[in-house]
């Protein structure tokens, strides 16, 4: 007597039909990534694709595992990999950024000759240029581990160098525009400071040629602090324009920054003489340097006196 399934038991068993063949593909691929575990010397590389490749499908949640003498089932790729494949999701992912970075001959020559981790992360971090030196070097077309090695370790303490000295030369920059921002605020402050005095100051008749002198003598030292300013600007101009060691990037921020101060200043004085042009238009045809004005009005005294 044949027993007939009901509608809800038929429904079931398509159900569990169907989950089974979407794993199958899965479980297939996870029995070879297994396989490969006990040859991994020689097929390292397939075994990260393969870890890819089922990592991207997803499909390992819901397979099921044995925990502490229960049955599991995989709810995340973290809880996967040392369930089913006996190495942290962190070791696997690490091996496949490796394998992005250095390409499948380089990565797999590696692990056959026995580079550990740690000159691995050492290698990735280094610019690709110097990747290059090592990837393509002979000792790794002879298998020579300590060789490669030690090219890694020199390549990382020189890059760190490189790095350091780099740091203290942006540094040594930053601290000397801050020097020469420091120094114009000062100008502000004191030139501010000057004018309101000059308001409390009235000229006397009879002590007019002192005053003046005294006004162009100080006229005569700002317009010396701001040529030294300027010197000074483009002194540093030329110290990093001239550095040869200093990386495109160091230029770009530097040459940025330097070219705002300049801007600045030029800024400043244009509006500063295009005001004072106009305040003072009707003795435009009189204008001189001040030490002569000084020097008319000390001979003017030299008459006075005679």
């Amino acid at each position: 007597m044949t027993s007939e399934l009901t509608p809800q038991q038929q429904q079931a068993t398509i159900e569990a039909t169907q989950i089974l063949a979407s794993k199958q593909e899965v479980l297939m691929e996870l029995g070879r990534l297994q396989a490969f575990t006990h040859i991994k010397n020689y097929a390292t590389v397939a075994e990260i694709i393969t870890f890819k490749k089922i990592r991207e499908s997803k499909e390992y949640k819901g397979l099921t595992y044995k925990k502490d003498g229960k049955t599991a089932t995989v709810a995340t790729i973290e809880e996967f990999c040392p369930a089913f494949l006996n190495r942290s999701y962190r070791s696997l992912k690490e091996a496949e950024e490796y394998l992005a970075t250095f390409g499948e001959e380089f990565y797999e020559t590696s692990k056959q000759i026995g580079i550990g981790n740690r000159e691995m992360r050492a290698l990735r971090q280094l610019p690709e240029e110097e990747q290059a030196l090592v990837i393509e070097s002979e000792a790794v077309e002879t298998g020579d581990k300590e060789a490669i090695k030690d090219l890694i370790s020199d390549l990382k303490a020189k890059h760190a160098k490189s790095q350091a000295e780099q740091t203290q030369k942006l540094k040594d920059t930053e601290n000397q525009l801050a020097a020469a921002r420091k120094s114009r605020d000062d100008y502000q402050t004191k030139a501010n400071a000057l004018e309101e005095q000059l308001e409390l100051k009235r000229f006397q008749a009879n002590t007019w040629q002192e005053q003046v002198k005294q006004l162009l003598l100080e006229a005569t030292q700002y317009e010396g602090n701001a040529i030294e300013s300027l010197s000074q600007l483009c002194a540093l101009r030329t110290h990093f324009m001239n550095s040869d060691d200093l990386p495109p990037e160091a230029i770009e921020h530097l040459a940025a920054g330097i070219l705002d101060s300049f801007k600045s200043m030029a800024e400043d004085f244009a509006q500063a003489w295009m005001d004072t042009a106009n305040m003072l238009e009707g003795y435009l045809p009189s204008m001189r340097p001040s030490l002569e004005v000084l020097q008319d009005l000390a001979d003017s005294a030299a008459q006075s006196e005679g």
